[in-house]
């Protein structure tokens, strides 16, 4: 039975090397099958995991789930009272209200094997349209987007992932681009009052994050002719994760 099982997984992925070397015009196909088959993978890798940390750290567990429980109730109603507040000032200045959602998503593989800032993700009711904002730990990670159909996360120290910060205790506005080493905002207007040591935050003016989300902290302000430059060292290292949240700012419900 498992010499079987193996024989035909070894099949498989001898169909897919030919169908992504030789067939092209197959490729997102081929992607989308791959990316099914690691995610059961995962799954049966996960649950052979959650099955031996029931048996031998079941009470452990149990002890630690009933702390977060009584640290994180406090906050949930505070949550709630902040949320009906805010309901009821939105029903009477006429605005609608449109929160965002945060989706768990998963780790699947590397994009390739050379790039570890691009990672194919198993994303339930992904929506190839979108661009979402990517979190872990609380912090930014990088986006999700559409790549061959299938959804891509792009980790925050690639150069393609752009969006918008305020920096430090006056907002100053900039832009935070990747450069592989640590991130770098550009177009600091001169006047901007910053300093090393700065935080640096979402802005929640690109549709990506919403506003407050923890980036990371200056670390070298780099003066131009036009403009001033700030290099950042973000808060986490992203590529390390395994689960993120992806944030839909457009949500609707």
């Amino acid at each position: 039975m498992i010499k079987s099982k193996f024989l035909l997984v070894i099949f498989l992925a001898f169909i897919l090397i030919l169908s992504l070397k030789f067939v092209p015009l197959f490729k997102k196909d081929a992607i989308y099958f791959s990316n099914r088959v690691k995610i059961v993978f995962v799954k049966y890798i996960d649950k052979i995991k959650s099955i031996v940390d029931n048996h031998y750290n079941q009470v452990k567990k149990i002890e630690e789930l009933e702390k977060k429980i009584k640290e994180l109730e406090p906050n949930a109603l505070l949550s709630i009272s902040f949320a009906n507040r805010l309901n009821h000032l939105l029903k009477e200045t006429n605005l609608k209200y449109s929160h965002p959602s945060l989706l768990l998503v998963r780790t699947l593989s590397y994009q390739k094997v050379s790039d570890y800032n691009k990672l194919w993700l198993d994303f339930k009711d992904f929506n190839q349209e979108k661009i979402y904002g990517l979190l872990h730990k609380g912090y930014t990670a990088g986006i999700v987007k559409a790549k061959d159909g299938n959804p891509l996360a792009v980790l925050e120290l690639d150069p393609s992932v752009i969006f918008s910060v305020n920096i430090g205790k006056f907002k100053t506005e900039g832009v935070i681009f990747g450069n592989y080493k640590n991130m770098l905002i550009k177009y600091i207007q001169k006047f901007n009052i910053l300093k090393v040591g700065d935080e640096v935050v979402t802005s929640g003016k690109d549709s990506i994050f919403f506003e407050g989300i923890k980036v990371g902290r200056v670390e070298k302000i780099i003066e131009r002719e036009l403009y001033n430059e700030a290099t950042v060292k973000p808060y986490i290292k992203p590529s390390e994760a395994r689960y993120f949240y992806a944030i839909d700012t457009n949500n609707k419900n």
